[in-house]
């Protein structure tokens, strides 16, 4: 039986009503039932296992409880994943298997075994024919997973498909009508978002929604909830001047023209910059009425100049600029910033500018995967997380032990004064451990990092394989060999998720070699704003029994500890005089201070996700209201009912085409309609929210006047649909014994793409000032909404606030 160690500060929390489950004596009865079957399936032919499948399959689908069919599918599924793929499910893979068909969200440790795991669920789920989605943490994994676990699938009668970025639509339909389907969770809602812009019925790709299986559910559950998925289409593009502003930009001198805050996370022009730009653009004074959208265009060009950095925040290929993702170190394909953002910064970089966009539909991860039935998941970090998985998702986290002990160290933090004194021990540390030839996987915070580390260890003669967002497409190979003898392997986050480092290479030809020297030495050269990511980087060691080491590197000068200002933290007497400031800071004083603002800012994301979710909800319940009006339009479950009440002029388009090709007619107005009508509504929605924390100013509640407005707004713009298709109705000519539609514009985008909504790239500190510490940040969900397009519209506000009138 599978058991967890449970201590006396477990049972505390546990009686304080923790969400974490350390108990799994409720499994015993299933796992024990399971294991009773296994001698009888192991002497049955394939013939006979066959047969077994295909008499489950009928069953759920006569309406049999699944509950009722748990312990033979687990059981027939274990067999065939031994006779297929050489893996027999260990009892901790059982377990968790039972915890997750419990919709429960599984924490099982790097190596543990998770891919086979979640075959179990997923085909007890798909009996029923209504479809699973196995929701994993790139393209790659997503096409690894369903070719490896497809012979077992398709044994037990089932299908079993995969999407990627570069799916064709047709494809992805005949995915989604698989048993199974192997894909990332953003693939899934941006399909969902793009099946809302429908207008026939043969466009849409999704079905009805039943299960999700999400692997580094964490991740998506909790780091990624507050993203918006925004897809927008394009437009004519609006004017503007990026390329001179970026020239103007280039020429401000830091310190003098502009100064950034103590976290370097905002700019701003000084008095002499003011002058310089307007002398400069000869434009007169900036914050006059006139020139707020020249002021808006500027501030994105400082902004892309100071605070965006490029293979830190971007990089550029192919002649266009990509954007990393922070928690990944990927590369987002088809992913903007703010139009003008997008714009100054594509003008910095002297390349072409893309098209303008407008937006057409939002969801959040966290509502998108609430609109499954169904939801359960697996990481291997969870506890941290698990309070807010209970309060937003309503899940429980259980803690699955490892298959064998766990015995990989984890070494106390190195802590350096300055970021020069950190990357020297860094590098003598590398060269030390490389030369007995123990295999080393260095984790950094960036590609320029990443690369700066690798130039250093050439010039020293430690060859080594520099893995982040440039050579994204090697991943794979490159980290199936980070676990051979004497390989050094820097990455970025790329190496944090979704990867199994298996000692002695991909084959395991050195592991004897390796396993003598320790194993895989993790190193990690900042820490991460969460620990939650510490710890998968930890992770890559010590898998399934293996030895392992991991240490941090970490110095004062870090992001993470300039921006939360450690240094003051921390008392005078524990730093080293000038003079020794090289040394390591050896005190455990300093290591707690940083251990302390994680804790910190992980408490001050959980507020901004709830804040986020307190505007987010009624907006998602408004587009369900809409999108289910709009669903049983375009099905066909309702007829259109509007132009029946315009008397003569609907009789005469009648009798002149027919009830029918009328009837189709304005069902295509009105979902064209209904289509513009929502994206003028996030317009709308995005603007309230820009300044919606100045109701504090008058002692009201923010959020209160927010959904009042944006509920008067949905009304009168459900009203306006139907006024605009009733209008529509004039515009309609009858030729050739046909409806022209000509009149009337149905067109939809040219194309779409989808929208990176950061935290806040320019956040306001007015908002912040005036919510303060442990209240609610407004400012800061104020642009992780949905709306990239407008956001200019408050940092001109902000401008205006900060720097006085100058008299003519």
């Amino acid at each position: 039986m599978v058991r967890n160690t449970i201590g006396l500060r477990q049972r505390l929390a546990r009686l304080q009503g923790s969400t974490v489950e350390l108990d799994l004596r409720p499994y015993d009865a299933a796992l024990a039932a399971i294991h009773a079957l296994g001698p009888d399936l192991r002497a049955a032919s394939e013939a006979d296992l066959e047969a077994r499948g295909r008499a489950l399959v009928e069953e759920a689908r006569r309406g049999v409880a699944l509950e009722d069919l748990q312990v033979r599918g687990y059981a027939l599924a274990r067999e065939w994943a031994r006779r297929l793929l050489g893996l027999t499910p260990y009892d901790v893979q059982i377990v968790a298997a039972l915890a997750l068909v419990r919709d429960s969200v599984v924490e099982m440790q790097t190596g543990e075994g998770k891919t086979l795991a979640a075959v179990l669920p997923a085909y007890l789920h798909a009996l029923t024919g209504r479809g699973v989605h196995v929701l994993t943490f790139n393209d790659y994994l997503a096409r690894r997973d369903a070719e490896w676990m497809g012979p077992v699938y398709r044994r037990l009668g089932l299908t079993v498909r995969w999407i990627e970025n570069a799916s064709s639509p047709a494809e992805r339909r005949a995915a989604y009508q698989a048993d199974v389907t192997y894909l990332t969770a953003k693939e899934a809602g941006f399909d969902f978002l793009r099946d809302q812009l429908a207008r026939e019925p043969g466009e849409v790709v999704h079905r009805p929604f039943h299960v999700a299986i999400v692997d580094e559910a964490d991740s998506l559950l909790v780091d990624e909830a507050r993203v918006p998925l925004v897809i927008a289409g394009a437009v004519e593009r609006a004017g503007g001047d990026a390329a001179r502003l970026a020239s103007v930009v280039a020429g401000l001198t830091p310190g003098t023209h502009f100064d950034t805050d103590e976290y370097a996370r905002n700019v701003e022009l000084t008095e002499a910059g003011f002058e310089h730009v307007e002398h400069a653009l000869g434009c007169g004074h900036l914050q006059s009425e006139e020139n707020l959208t020249l002021l808006s265009e500027l501030n994105c060009a400082l902004h892309a100049r100071v605070l965006l950095r490029r293979d830190v925040d971007y990089i550029v290929r192919g002649g266009r600029i990509q954007l990393v993702e922070e928690s990944t170190g990927r590369v987002v394909p088809d992913r903007h910033w703010p139009d003008g953002l997008q714009a100054a910064l594509e003008a910095k970089e002297s390349l072409a500018r893309r098209s303008d966009g407008r937006i057409l539909g939002s969801i959040t991860l966290q509502h998108f995967l609430g609109s499954y039935p169904r939801l359960c998941g697996m990481t291997g970090t969870a506890q941290e997380a698990a309070e807010e998985i209970a309060r937003f998702y309503k899940r429980t986290v259980v803690v699955v032990p490892t298959h064998r002990p766990m015995i990989r160290e984890d070494h106390d933090d190195v802590v350096f004064m300055d970021r020069a004194a950190k990357e020297d021990a860094v590098v003598q540390e590398i060269r030390r451990v490389h030369a007995t030839g123990r295999p080393i996987l260095v984790g950094t915070l960036t590609i320029e990092e990443s690369e700066r580390l690798g130039a250093r260890l050439e010039d020293a003669r430690v060859p080594s394989v520099v893995l982040n967002a440039k050579n994204d497409a090697a991943e794979a190979r490159i980290v199936a060999q980070a676990g051979t003898y004497r390989a050094v392997t820097i990455a970025t986050n790329m190496a944090g998720r979704g990867t199994d480092i298996k000692l002695g290479g991909a084959d395991e030809a050195d592991r004897e070699r390796v396993v003598r020297l320790g194993g895989l030495y993790v190193i990690g050269t900042n820490r991460h704003e969460s620990r939650r990511t510490d710890r998968q980087l930890r992770g890559r060691a010590g898998r399934q029994g293996d030895p392992g080491d991991s240490r941090f590197f970490v110095s004062l000068e870090d992001d993470l500890a300039v921006r939360y200002g450690l240094r003051r933290l921390i008392p005078a007497r524990y730093l080293p005089d000038d003079d020794l400031g090289t040394a390591a800071l050896e005190h455990p004083a300093v290591r707690t201070e940083v251990a302390r603002a994680q804790r910190i800012i992980e408490g001050q994301d959980f507020e901004i996700r709830q804040t986020l979710w307190r505007y987010a909800w009624p907006v998602e319940e408004q587009r369900r209201s809409l999108q289910e009006r709009r669903q049983r339009l375009l099905m066909g479950d309702d007829a259109p009912d509007v132009w029946c009440e315009e008397g003569a002029a609907y009789e005469g388009l009648v009798a002149a085409v027919g009830e029918e090709a009328v009837r189709r007619a304005e069902r295509q107005v009105t979902l064209a309609e209904i289509d513009r009508a929502w994206s003028d509504h996030l317009s709308f929605v995005a603007e309230l929210r820009e300044g919606i924390h100045l109701e504090r100013l008058g002692g009201g509640d923010p959020l209160a006047r927010f959904r009042v407005q944006i509920s008067e707004a949905f009304r009168r713009m459900e009203g306006e649909i139907d006024d605009l298709v009733r209008a529509a109705l004039a515009a309609m000519a009858v030729r050739g014994g046909a409806l022209d539609l000509g009149g009337v514009d149905l067109k939809g985008p040219s194309a779409t793409w989808t929208y990176l909504v950061n935290d806040d790239p320019f956040r306001d500190q007015l908002g912040m000032q005036l919510t303060g510490p442990g209240k609610t940040t407004f400012a800061m969900a104020a642009a992780a909404l949905y709306m990239p397009l407008l956001i200019a519209l408050g940092v001109v506000d902000r401008w205006l606030k900060k720097r006085p009138v100058r008299p003519s």
